[in-house]
């Protein structure tokens, strides 16, 4: 870690700070965070599904402080061993009001939910939820209940404030319920904590103080039912195109000839 990202981590005092120094991590802003490899930043799956970026940052500078996320994914490795993911973040906040707005998103969209309180937990602790299969089986998971000793490892490097906010935080985990692509986390998390008066591209997120890298426009909602940025705008209809010329195919393919 450099010398500087290391000096902004130290300073931190707040689960805020935490907040705001992970979202200038997932932007590129700072190259390190504490609990990752010096000097790598999101791995290619967060950055290249569109939105998840911005969401994510958004739900740190609202003061639901993301530790661990993927999106919905699904399809063979080289091994053509086959493997499936549900959209899922876990992440920690001290803000009562954060923490309903988690709970209301997750009861709104359908979504799994798991929350641990402050200290040791008692009594049965909550089933975690599998988040990621190979060939049929589970192999990851989210929403365990992470001892203190474990969080203060997770920020080590952090100021000793924070560290202490983050040991009392409330842990809360979100899982899309279904696997494979799809964007209903994401859509919640954005309604949760954007400003519903804002214009925001409903694919990517990006908003008239925020653009696209190099910039975008508006494109009516009229001519596309929703709210998207040109850029998105673009690759929405290249996927309509795209399957009405497969449709095209289907339709006049004719049926298969009969089997001797």
């Amino acid at each position: 870690m450099s010398r500087a990202d290391r000096r902004a981590w130290g300073a931190a005092v707040s689960l805020a700070d935490l907040g705001r120094l992970t979202a200038l991590w997932l932007e590129g802003t700072l190259a390190s965070q504490p609990g990752y490899v010096p000097n790598f930043g999101p791995d290619e799956e967060t950055t290249e599904t569109p939105g998840l970026v911005r969401a994510l940052a958004l739900c740190n500078r609202s003061g639901y402080v993301t530790d661990c996320s993927q999106p919905g994914l699904s399809g063979p490795d080289l091994d053509l061993d086959w493997w499936t993911q549900r959209e899922a973040v876990s992440g920690i906040t001290d803000d009562p009001d954060v923490l309903a707005a988690l709970r209301e998103a997750a009861d709104r969209h359908g979504l799994l939910y798991i929350e641990h309180g402050p200290g040791t937990p008692a009594g049965p602790r909550p089933e975690r939820i599998p988040v990621t299969t190979r060939n049929g089986e589970a192999h990851t998971w989210f929403g365990g209940w992470r001892a203190p000793e474990d969080v203060r490892f997770r920020w080590k490097g952090a100021g000793e404030r924070a560290v202490v906010a983050a040991e009392r935080a409330w842990q809360v985990t979100l899982a899309n319920p279904d696997s494979g692509p799809s964007r209903l986390l994401l859509t919640a998390l954005v309604e949760a904590f954007a400003d519903p008066d804002e214009a925001r591209c409903a694919r990517c997120g990006c908003t008239e103080d925020d653009p696209c890298p190099g910039g975008c426009a508006w494109v009516p909602e009229l001519l596309l039912l929703e709210d998207l940025c040109s850029n998105c705008a673009v690759d929405h209809l290249a996927e309509q195109a795209a399957a009405a010329d497969g449709q095209d195919h289907a339709d006049t393919a004719g049926p298969a000839p009969a089997t001797p």
